[in-house]
């Protein structure tokens, strides 16, 4: 069972939100991407995985560096999706910033939860 506090609820309640406007963003991609839409799905759920996976371990490292990896392709994922022109740029914006924020947020969290296992 996972044990949450208050902060890292936070994390999850911001991730979720992300997902949520992926989500609303994801249905304009026409059917000849739908791999791509595919993709971007699955590794979106890889991050909550690997936040959820990381509560509850002395292994931090290895999911912060595994977050911090899919988050970035997430956002090269999300870049190529406003070249295609299957978002606008405001919506890349959102998302983008979005990801930003929970970038620092795991990775303030996970810091943090690394240093007490040291």
């Amino acid at each position: 069972m996972f044990r949450i506090n208050n902060n890292d609820f936070k994390i999850l309640q911001k991730y979720k939100t992300f997902l949520m406007n992926l989500d609303n963003s994801l249905k304009n991609i026409p059917r000849k991407d739908m791999y791509f839409k595919d993709r971007i799905k699955n590794i979106s759920l890889d991050v909550l995985k690997d936040i959820l996976l990381s509560y509850d371990t002395s292994s931090v490292k290895m999911y912060r560096t595994s977050i911090k990896a899919n988050i970035a392709l997430l956002d090269f994922m999300l870049e190529r999706l406003l070249l295609k022109k299957y978002i606008s740029e405001k919506n890349l914006y959102k998302l983008a910033s979005e990801l930003v924020e929970i970038n620092k947020m795991v990775t303030g969290w996970l810091n943090n939860n690394e240093s007490k296992f040291v």
